[in-house]
């Protein structure tokens, strides 16, 4: 399964305590009725939620991307009542789940291209894909989706440049979709603990912090940033973006530095003081973006993260069974890395993963999940078979081992 789709990677690397995860796996599971569309692709709005991808705010954006945003924001009354429609009928993991067939080799080289080309070009289709009830009001071999089928119905010849791109479009409307819904009923649940609490304590809404609430929750977590250690944490982000992926960043990314303090979660330890970096190409959904988190008063890092088509466009994956055969290589892979970067050495222990999503079903995937065991610590590294690289690293083994 790609990072694009249910994963418990893109939990399992942010820096949330064991009892804040099994409280979000148990939200997970109580809620994944296809009826509650809250957790539709749960996952991927967990992730949106905690890390703050949702509203990433555009810096330097194109003409074309504004092009796009505008296209996406003015979708028909009816437009957005079939993907609304969609949305809460959804019962699938990923993308391709969604067609009657999956895309030939041929064509997904050529949806990558046209990808670029709608998000960064601003082109786009002549006709939006057409939603309908019932398959018999469509020809067999025509494209569209179809309520009854749950699904898109695709012709059995290539598909045209025209209907890529209206699948490309359909796919940007319904990310849209789901992003509108899980910010609206964000705010539909604070509202309504608002309203509770007013209500028990019957009294009227203060604009301050009552204090039979306890201490506010973000007061806990969150710090103010300076624009020096803004700008300093920035140009660390940067460098290890360069060394560990190759990539050059420069202020036209989107960045967002959140100050983050979970040092009160963990016996005062002011390890997990640190700055959450956020780097992303653009607010595109296929764009490469990085998560760095650098601790602030010890060297190193607690987590490097990226993702975007750039590092998941490849298509093969591999059940754990057939993993097994590239255990051994990604294992040196991890090990090398490690000790390269960081001076570790032999871990204690070496643990495997990466083939169970947050519901703990079994599912294919390109990634091998090892988590390296030293003592008390570990440090977790996400490799992939298709590339031979390495995705994420993460883990309190990392501080004060920077080389």
């Amino acid at each position: 399964m790609r990072r694009d789709d249910l994963n418990s990677d893109i939990y399992t690397n942010v820096n949330i305590s064991d009892e804040m995860v099994d409280s979000l796996v148990a939200d997970l599971n109580k809620g994944r009725r296809h009826a509650d569309i809250r957790f539709r692709y749960s996952t991927a709005i967990m992730a949106l939620i905690i890390l703050g991808v949702v509203g990433f705010g555009s810096i330097g954006a194109s003409a074309a991307y504004i092009s796009y945003k505008n296209r996406i924001q003015d979708m028909s009354e009816e437009e957005q009542a079939d993907y609304v429609k969609e949305l809460e009928n959804d019962i699938y993991n990923t993308a391709s789940e969604v067609r009657v067939r999956d895309l030939t080799d041929s064509e997904y080289a050529r949806y990558l291209e046209l990808e670029d080309a709608y998000y960064n070009n601003g082109v786009f289709p002549e006709n939006i894909l057409k939603h309908v009830e019932r398959l018999d009001e469509i020809d067999p071999d025509e494209l569209a989706f179809v309520e009854e089928l749950n699904k898109i119905n695709m012709p059995e010849g290539e598909l045209t440049d025209e209907q890529l791109l209206q699948l490309i479009d359909h796919e940007a409307k319904y990310i849209h979709t789901i992003e509108q819904n899980a910010q609206e009923q964000l705010a539909a649940e604070e509202e309504a603990a608002v309203e509770g609490a007013v209500a028990e304590g019957d009294e009227e809404l203060s604009e301050e912090w009552p204090e039979d609430w306890g201490t506010p929750f973000m007061d806990d977590i969150f710090f103010d940033v300076t624009p020096e250690d803004e700008a300093a944490v920035k140009a660390q982000a940067f460098a290890f973006v360069k060394e560990f992926y190759g990539d050059e960043i420069n202020d036209s990314w989107n960045c967002s530095v959140t100050g983050n303090d979970f040092s009160s979660w963990y016996g005062g330890d002011q390890g997990w003081i640190g700055y959450d970096v956020e780097l992303s190409e653009s607010d595109a959904p296929n764009a490469t973006f990085y998560q760095i988190t650098i601790p602030k008063y010890k060297d190193g890092i607690l987590m490097l993260n990226c993702g975007g088509k750039k590092y998941y466009a490849d298509r093969t994956e591999y059940t754990r069974k057939e993993a097994e055969a590239f255990v051994e290589e990604g294992k040196k892979a991890a090990l090398d890395l490690v000790n390269e970067k960081f001076g570790l050495g032999t871990p204690d222990r070496i643990e495997i993963g990466g083939f169970m999503n947050a519901m703990d079903e079994e599912i294919t995937s390109s990634d091998i999940f090892f988590e390296l065991y030293y003592g008390d610590e570990y440090v977790a590294v996400d490799w992939n078979i298709n590339t031979k690289k390495f995705y994420s690293i993460s883990g309190r083994g990392l501080l004060n081992m920077m080389r």
